[in-house]
């Protein structure tokens, strides 16, 4: 808050004029949920453009004053000063309008926080239907419905966006109704708008709220279901578009590496440090743009697994020394602190017979499986393990409502069908109904079940199911209500994996046919050199071409867990472990391919 006012009261002056040049600046921070003026946050702003001018300043004057003190030109100043007229002028822009950039990202910020706002707003608007058509078929009003969403911390954007309607209510005096009316107007999203629109609208007509709502629920599945064959359709080109640019620009490098490596004659530099540049740099870059894109086209539920990367986090400082006394001795030349590792790399590397020059490939492979190991446990141990929870608890909604017309309150029909088998849902069902026995209240046994189970739909069905006996009284149209939706989740859900499950063996494909691929390049241009044709040397040629092959195969792994259908980048890490595998048994065919080659 200090640093508010600080900038406001000290920059309000470049606050103002920009503030007024980024007219819809106001309506992004609301629709962001920023609760700033735009004064102020320009004013902000601001500041940070004239500290980037000072310290770029800064910078350039202190770089000039050691050359006068030592009269040894640094590396800036050399650049600035000796480099072609063309990369000067680069870096001149560059610097003098890094001030004018950072305005434009900040005034473009909030339009981007609104935006991801809004793409988690409309995933989280079906499931917000849905709880309110259950809570009003069990006597509870739309409004009242709306307002205890702000409990409901496993719909955040929803939760944070109900606040704010009450914010409204608040601060204006108006009516509930009104406030929707108003709430909607800054937030682009065409469910939402309906949605409370509409309620606003029956409200003043006096007509069948209930209806109403059930019908738009059904409405929004639909569309979802439709928006998730377009997002399937949209994460096939963009695994297809991954997979082109990585087998066809490794290729590409190992192409011009190899013709400037076998022509230097012919003038063309292309050196074994910038094709290391481009394989280990520039292309899994590409690939993380496509896991961007990826996350940004994914439709998927607001559960999170961070905790699954703190297993590979926890081992990437082994896996990164491993690769620092098993590959960068090897490749670039490295003097290792632990001569024995690097040792026992090569005599791993000669008894599995992959041939001189693999050494490097072979300690990045190890390095990589080192961090995949951890991932894959962490993936199963947060993740994974509960996938399939959701299935049993679909089927125990449903007969939780058969049961129900037996006349059994909803706590005794939840007892008696502990006896049942729901397959991975059964011991958690099984402890839930202990603990009703114990006269445990429905709330804490919700918390401990949200603490063990890490599925978020079905966090989401048994959070509405307490909310629904407790609030609803569990009558047989609620738990009917809740039944028909949540069977429908479950198709939804269903049909996402069953369009999302071929993207899977794409990965496998390009691996295989850049791990071929590459052999093929070895074994031509080995008969190359065994017929004097060309004097290429192999042991180089295969230390540059073969290490990178083993990164691209991770990253294919990576990017297979995130634009397939578990929407999970640590999904990905027992793909990489494959891939890995595949690579090296790739490699050892290089090797046995060449061997037999020279014996023949």
């Amino acid at each position: 808050m200090w640093l508010r006012d600080l900038c406001y009261s000290r920059f309000s002056w470049i606050g103002r004029p920009l503030s007024g040049v980024f007219r819809g600046l106001g309506a992004d921070l609301e629709a962001a949920g920023m609760r700033i003026h735009p004064e102020v946050y320009m004013s902000m702003v601001g500041f940070a453009s004239l500290l980037s001018l000072t310290a770029i300043g800064g910078f350039v004057a202190i770089t000039w004053l050691l050359y006068l003190l030592t009269g040894v030109m640094p590396l800036p100043l050399r650049l600035l000063v000796y480099a072609p007229w063309n990369l000067r002028l680069i870096i001149l822009v560059a610097l003098t309008s890094t001030p004018l950039l950072i305005i434009l990202l900040g005034a473009a910020i909030p339009k981007l926080v609104a935006s991801n706002r809004a793409s988690k707003l409309r995933n989280e608007i079906p499931y917000a239907s849905m709880y309110m058509s259950v809570m009003t078929s069990g006597g509870l009003s739309p409004y009242q419905s709306l307002m205890r969403m702000r409990e409901i911390d496993l719909l955040p954007t929803l939760r944070d966006e109900m606040g704010r309607l009450q914010t409204i209510i608040l601060s204006t005096g108006i009516d509930p109704v009104s406030a929707m009316e108003k709430a909607v107007k800054v937030v682009g999203i065409k469910e939402y708008k309906s949605l409370l629109l509409g309620y606003a609208s029956i409200v003043r007509r006096g007509g069948d709220v209930l209806h109403y709502l059930y019908s738009q629920t059904e409405s929004m599945f639909e569309d979802l279901s439709i928006r998730i064959k377009a997002m399937g359709e949209r994460l096939s080109m963009l695994m297809e578009a991954n997979i082109i640019v990585s087998i066809l620009g490794a290729l590409g490098l190992i192409m011009i590496f190899i013709v400037s490596l076998s022509l230097p004659s012919v003038g063309m530099s292309f050196t074994p440090e910038q094709f290391n540049l481009f394989s280990f740099l520039v292309l899994p870059m590409l690939s993380l743009l496509f896991m961007y894109l990826g996350d940004l086209v994914q439709i998927g539920g607001g559960g999170s697994t961070w905790k699954a990367y703190l297993y590979p986090i926890a081992a990437a400082p082994i896996a990164i020394f491993i690769a620092s006394q098993t590959v960068l001795p090897h490749l670039i030349g490295l003097r290792p602190i632990l001569p024995q590792l690097t040792a026992l790399i090569e005599r791993l590397n000669a008894l599995l017979g992959l041939g001189e020059g693999s050494e490097a490939a072979l300690g990045l492979a190890l390095s990589l499986l080192a961090i995949s190991i951890p991932g894959i446990i962490g993936d199963w141990l947060y993740a994974e393990r509960d996938r399939k929870i959701f299935e049993g608890v679909t089927a125990f909604i449903r007969d939780i409502v058969e049961t129900r017309k037996t006349g059994l309150s909803p706590e005794r029909c939840i007892i008696a069908l502990s006896e049942k088998d729901y397959g991975e849902f059964t011991p958690h069902l099984k402890r839930i109904a202990l603990k009703l026995r114990w006269g445990m209240s429905l709330r804490s046994i919700f918390e401990e079940f949200r603490d063990r189970v890490r599925n978020w739909l079905s966090q989401v069905v048994i959070y509405f199911l307490i909310d629904a006996i407790e609030i609803g009284g569990g009558t047989e149209e609620t738990l009917e209500t809740l039944a028909d939706f949540v069977e429908r989740t479950g198709h939804l859900e269903q049909e996402r994996r069953g369009l999302l499950a071929p993207l899977t063996f794409i990965p496998y494909i390009g691996a295989i046919l850049l791990t071929s691929t590459t052999v093929i390049f070895l074994r031509f241009f080995a008969n190359l050199t065994s017929l004097g044709g060309l004097g290429i040397p192999q042991v180089t040629l295969r230390k540059v071409l073969l290490t990178p092959l083993v990164l691209h195969s991770f990253i294919l792994g990576l990017t297979t867990g995130k634009l397939g259908c578990s929407n999970r980048v640590s999904a990905g890490f027992k793909h990489s472990a494959i891939l890995v595998i595949i690579s090296l048994l790739g490699i050892w065919a290089a090797s046995s391919i060449l061997s037999l080659n020279f014996m023949g």
